[in-house]
């Protein structure tokens, strides 16, 4: 299967080793050729394309007629939502699309009644995951961890950033998270956003982040969080 991403940030860093992982043909879509690189080094091989997955000639170039699969993966609603009006325009393949703001899920989902777009909401999922298993008398807890897959191997964590803890004040990307965890919310004054590299955490801000084979215990002592006994 051929899978073309859009965007190689982190979610699509992932994404893209996974793929080839299950022998699959990927390509990736990055505007900013520093991140572009990084991405290659870290595959160890070229996957990606320079370029605005906007522009039908750059998708073109990177072989969207022949994708099977499109996935439009940028931290920009608007570019995700252009990228897959030109893949439904120019192909059949299944398209994929992340939704930032949950109030635009449903102009991806009016694109084709046909064939339509698979809308993944971020925020719509962390929330559901915590209506699920969040117990409301235990929402002030430090760190809470709840089983999401199978026989527990990936979990969602959730912790509270101390005030005084050596992280606050640094951007997402100046922190080195151990292996195998990913944050992918910050709560702060009662919003959840998405964080991205440039996100900066203040004392007090609730994190989850997506942890597998014991990282939840790094990420505990990254945030300045003792064991408990």
């Amino acid at each position: 299967m051929f899978v073309l991403i859009v965007g190689g940030g982190k979610v699509g860093s992932y994404l893209t080793r996974a793929l080839l992982n299950q022998n699959h043909e990927v390509v990736v879509i990055e505007k900013d050729e520093r991140k572009a690189k990084l991405l290659d080094r870290l595959i160890d091989r070229q996957v990606t394309v320079v370029g605005d997955g906007c522009d039908p000639n750059v998708l073109l170039s990177a072989g969207v007629e022949r994708a099977d699969v499109v996935v439009a993966d940028t931290g920009d609603d608007e570019d995700n939502l252009v990228t897959t009006l030109i893949t439904k325009k120019k192909t059949k393949a299944r398209c994929i699309a992340r939704v930032n703001n949950p109030r635009n899920k449903t102009i991806f989902e009016s694109l084709d009644t046909v064939d339509p777009v698979t809308v993944i909401s971020s925020t719509e999922i962390i929330l559901d995951v915590l209506n699920e298993h969040v117990n409301a008398s235990k929402y002030g807890a430090a760190i809470e961890t709840m089983h999401l897959f199978g026989k527990g191997e990936m979990q969602l964590v959730k912790l509270t950033v101390p005030l005084d803890c050596s992280v606050v004040g640094r951007r997402l990307s100046e922190i080195p998270f151990p292996q195998n965890s990913v944050l992918v919310a910050v709560e702060r004054n009662e919003e959840i956003t998405i964080p991205n590299g440039e996100t900066t955490i203040h004392g007090g801000d609730r994190l989850m982040a997506l942890v597998k084979n014991g990282a939840g215990e790094k990420l505990r002592s990254l945030f300045c969080m003792s064991t408990p006994s």
